[in-house]
Formats: structure tokens, C-alpha cells, sequence
């Protein structure tokens, strides 16, 4: 029921149309079925007339039955798409604590296995459904055949699901129990592949992984998958052999009983034996449609834990910094948990002012909440004390992501796109061109048709690429969170010495956090966040002697 008021809130009219089509299509074969009967059993009817009624029927339940699976085919597939691009939108207006507490490995399983789950229920809904019909008219026509002989039928049929559904109640807890094992497997399975170098290093450490992480889990959820559907297998099997008792008793004690026609017996057992493969394939779906119902609830508890935390813009998207533009931090203050211990730190309370066209370094040791001013600066965090204002605005829920589209940044965890996703895709080319032979890329990487010819490359690699996207954004401000880091002298110097000062000289302003303090020259001004819980700033003026190295160095 929860994946039909599901396809009614998608289509109503093609839902209609599927309802009306399959009842078309189920009173088309019950009379297919009534019209054999009459042609086996004999009927005053002219063999022509039989004949020609036949294919007409035959040919209104092909009509009927294809309108009805296509127009689920329709909908069902048009609301998986719909679906997918929801949530991939409340993705993106979702803050990124939030996203962070959902987890990636969680996140990936909802959005790759769920939506495939739940794709592959409505593969067999058309089927189903088109069953159901079938066999709904084919139960009208044996009630109309004989009301003693299709009650004694309903209550047959009323303690053989009885005993199926009690059967199967086990079964669906074990697939409840699958799902929240795949969760875990995910996660195990990604820590498999980020740390495949660690692991080859370590032999020993591998095989335990595998042993006794991976094999702990996966053998869980084998466990819980054989149970599931071991039970389900049981159950349809008992539902098939009492349905054939069923049959049964119908030909061979119902006679005794309530004595029939033969031509009504014979009706009535052919009409059974041609509602075996459909009834079949109904039970089939049960698990399939089990396990969907499971994916949608985890599709819509997200899709609720998303709505929740989600920015709905209310003020205008575009909020462009200007030509002279003020970016302050009054009072910023933010809590977040120590890398140390269990303990929260506090970062704050920070002022800070941020001036157009400066370039300006954040410095300080691991963990004194350089990443995290970061994020605060670029609206990805949001405050718990205090206040972010450009040009006097102060920053809100209401245009936060308009704020947002005045920065561009290179991540430590950075993320490389293979498509240029920008409008003027000539023009983008050709300045992606110069960049990528700035940073000394053209013999690894070409532009063609709006994306990087390859971003299989060295982490060092990637990251400039990255670079040049972000270059090629063209906004106001750009944070850059230890770029240099994975970079080789060479193209540290590039990076500091030309392409920071280019920035500049175009009136951007650049945030870079950095640990380079050979480069501290460079910049206009050094903000240095001290550890502790006072998340102190200090304005620390360059290293009067530092110098800039020209050459290569031996790393």
C-alpha cells in the first residue's frame, strides 16, 4: 500500500488509466477462461460466433493488459527519477554536519541499493497487479459458476493465507535485518578500498581485516539473506501444494458434498489450474515487495532527515559581493569535538575582517580549528555564537547560499569533478587550457567536450586540476586548504609566487591555510589560531627573513 500511495501522490491520471486497463484486462481473461470452458463443455452457440468472440476477447486482454504495464512502466520508472533527484537536491541544501552525521558509506547504500531495491519492485508491479485483477475476475467468475463451490474456495483460500502469513512473518524479519546489515558492509567494504595501500603493507593486519571484520559481517548478513529467504521459499512452497490441495478438494469432496454439474466442475478446476502461474508469480513478489517497503522507509526517513535540515531560500539566489566589498566575523564562535578526547573544543570567539583584493594565510597546529574557521568563513558551518556580515549583511538561513556563491575552494578532502560545469563551454575551454599548461598538466590532460580527458592521476595531479576548476569559477574569494601540501617544490613556487599574486592583481582575494612558513612572505597577512579552548587569533606579520625558494629542492 505504501508504494501505491507512493505512485498516487507521482500520477494520479496514470494510475487511473493503469486501474481501469487492468480491470479491463482481468474481466478479459475470466472471459477468455469462461469462453474455453463453453467451447470444451459444448454451447448453443454457433462454433463462428464462438470463434470470432475468442479473438476479440483475446485481443482486448493484449490491449488492456500491455496499456496497464506500460502505464506503470511509465510511472513507476518517472517516480524513481523523480525520487533520485529530490534527494540528490536536499543533498546539496543539506549542512554539512548533518550530511556528516548521516555518514557517506549510510548515504551511498540509500541512494545505490535502496533506489535499486525499489526499482526492482516496480519491475514486478505492472505483474503483479495485472495478476491481482486476473485473479479478482477469475474469482467473480466462479463465484457466478457455482456460490457454494466459491465459498467453500474462499474459506480454503482464507486458511491457506493464514498459514502463509504466518510462515512468512519470520522470513520478513530476517530481510529487516538484512538491510541493516548492508549499512555495515558498506562501510567495511569502503574501508577496504581507502586503505588497500595500509592493508598490503601490513599483511597480517589484511587477513585479520578480512577474517574477522568483513567476514564477521558478511557472514551475518548470509545468515540473516539464507533465513529470509529459506523461509520465504517454505512458505510459497506450502502455499503452492495447498492451493493444489485446495484443487483437490474441490474435484473430489466437493462433489460429495455439494453435488455440481459436471461442466461446472470442470469450469471451475480449469479456471484454478490457469490461476496457478499467476497466484505464483504474486506470492513470488511478496519478498520483492518486502524488501522495497523496507527501502522506502529508509528513502523516506531520509528524505524527512533531509527536508528537516535543509536551507529553503526565501530571499533572492544571487547576492553578488560587488566591486568593494567587507567581509567581517563578529563574536564567531563554534563547538566542535576535540581530536584529542571526548571533550568539546571551542573555536572562538573570533573578529575577524576581511578585506577584497589581500591575500591572507591561515596558520596553526593540527587540530587548532583551521579547517573549521574555514567552513565557518565559507557558510558550510554555521555558527553557534556570533555573526558572519558582507557588506553588512549579516549572513542567514534565508541567504546563506546565495553567500556561498561568492567563494571558491580546493579542499584538503578535495573532491575532482571530470565535467566542466559552466555554461560558455568554448570560452571554458580555452582559459582551462592555459591553466592546465600553467601547472605543467599538458601532456597528462586535455579539455574535450566540457570535461578533463582523464582524472586518473597522482593525488598532486588531481589537486591541480582541481585548482583550475576552482579557477575557472571566477568568484570573489578563494580558500585554499592546504593545496601545497601534496605538491613538489616546483610547483609550490608557481603556486605561491605567480598564481596567488595573478589572483590579486584580478582584485580576488585569496584564504589559503597553509604550514609553508618559507612562503609566509607572500602574504599579505598571517592569522595565527592558537590551540585552545579561548581559540585565540593572533595577527602575525611575515618572518622578516623568510625566503622564497627558486630552484627545486631535494624532497
Amino acid at each position: 500500500m505504501k508504494l501505491v500511495a507512493y505512485l498516487y501522490r507521482q500520477s494520479w491520471k496514470l494510475l487511473v488509466l493503469a486501474v481501469c486497463s487492468g480491470l479491463i484486462a482481468g474481466l478479459s481473461g475470466a472471459a477468455l477462461i469462461a469462453l474455453i470452458s463453453k467451447g470444451i463443455s459444448g454451447s448453443d452457440w454457433s462454433l463462428p460466433t464462438l470463434a470470432s468472440v475468442f479473438f476479440g476477447v483475446a485481443l482486448l486482454h493484449l490491449i488492456s493488459k500491455s496499456t496497464t504495464e506500460i502505464s506503470l512502466l511509465h510511472l513507476t520508472q518517472t517516480a524513481i527519477y523523480q525520487l533520485r533527484l529530490d534527494l540528490s537536491r536536499k543533498v546539496l541544501t543539506t549542512p554539512q554536519k548533518n550530511l556528516q552525521a548521516l555518514g557517506k558509506p549510510g548515504l551511498l547504500v540509500m541512494l545505490t541499493k535502496d533506489i535499486d531495491s525499489f526499482t526492482e519492485a516496480f519491475v514486478w508491479m505492472p505483474i503483479g497487479f495485472g495478476n491481482f485483477i486476473i485473479t479478482s475476475a477469475c474469482f467473480a467468475y466462479l463465484a457466478w459458476l457455482s456460490l457454494p463451490a466459491f465459498l467453500m474456495l474462499v474459506l480454503f483460500l482464507g486458511l491457506g493465507l493464514t498459514i502463509f502469513f504466518a510462515l512468512e512473518r519470520y522470513p520478513r524479519s530476517q530481510l529487516v535485518k538484512v538491510r541493516e546489515k548492508m549499512d555495515k558492509l558498506y562501510a567495511h567494504f569502503r574501508d577496504l578500498i581507502e586503505g588497500s595501500k595500509e592493508l598490503q603493507l601490513n599483511a597480517r593486519r589484511g587477513d585479520l581485516f578480512v577474517e574477522k571484520v568483513i567476514a564477521s559481517e558478511a557472514r551475518e548478513f548470509k545468515t540473516a539473506f539464507t533465513r529470509g529467504m529459506t523461509g520465504y521459499n517454505m512458505a510459497v512452497n506450502v502455499g503452492a501444494i495447498l492451493f493444489f490441495v485446495m484443487i483437490g478438494l474441490l474435484l473430489f469432496l466437493a462433489p460429495q458434498v455439494l453435488p455440481q454439474p459436471p461442466e461446472a466442475i470442470t469450469a471451475t478446476v480449469f479456471t484454478l489450474l490457469y490461476l496457478v502461474r499467476p497466484i505464483s508469480e504474486l506470492v513470488f513478489s511478496l519478498p520483492i515487495v518486502h524488501q522495497a517497503g523496507i527501502a522506502l522507509e529508509r528513502l523516506q526517513q531520509l528524505n524527512r532527515d533531509l527536508s528537516l535540515s535543509a536551507t529553503i531560500p526565501t530571499a533572492p539566489q544571487t547576492w553578488d559581493a560587488g566591486s568593494a566589498w567587507t567581509l567581517e566575523l563578529r563574536g564567531l564562535r563554534h563547538h566542535y569535538p576535540s581530536s584529542s578526547d571526548d571533550s568539546q573544543f571551542v573555536l572562538g570567539p573570533l573578529d575577524l575582517s576581511i578585506r577584497q583584493g589581500e591575500i591572507l594565510y591561515i596558520v596553526g597546529g593540527n587540530g587548532s580549528g583551521k579547517t573549521t574557521l574555514a567552513m565557518l568563513i565559507l557558510g558550510l558551518y554555521r555558527p553557534d555564537e556570533g555573526s558572519i556580515l558582507l557588506n553588512g549583511t549579516p549572513v542567514s538561513e534565508d541567504n546563506i547560499d546565495a553567500y556561498r556563491q561568492n567563494f571558491s575552494a580546493v579542499f584538503a578532502d578535495f573532491h575532482l569533478f571530470e565535467h566542466l560545469l559552466e555554461s560558455d563551454q568554448t570560452a571554458l575551454g580555452e582559459r582551462a587550457r592555459h591553466y592546465i599548461d600553467v601547472l605543467g598538466m599538458t601532456h597528462k590532460v586535455k579539455v574535450a567536450d566540457g570535461k578533463f580527458s582523464t582524472v586518473n592521476l597522482s593525488t598532486g595531479q588531481r589537486k591541480r586540476l582541481a585548482l583550475v576548476s576552482a579557477y575557472l569559477e571566477d568568484r570573489p574569494i578563494y580558500l585554499f586548504d592546504e593545496w601545497a601540501a601534496d605538491q613538489d617544490p616546483v610547483f609550490k613556487r608557481v603556486f605561491y609566487t605567480e598564481l596567488l599574486p595573478e589572483l590579486k592583481s584580478r582584485g580576488k582575494t585569496v584564504i589559503v591555510i597553509t604550514h609553508d612558513d618559507a612562503y609566509f612572505n607572500c602574504a599579505d597577512r598571517v592569522i595565527k589560531l592558537e590551540d585552545g579552548h579561548s581559540g585565540k587569533v593572533v595577527t602575525a606579520p611575515p618572518p622578516p627573513h623568510a625566503e622564497i625558494p627558486s630552484q627545486p629542492q631535494a624532497v
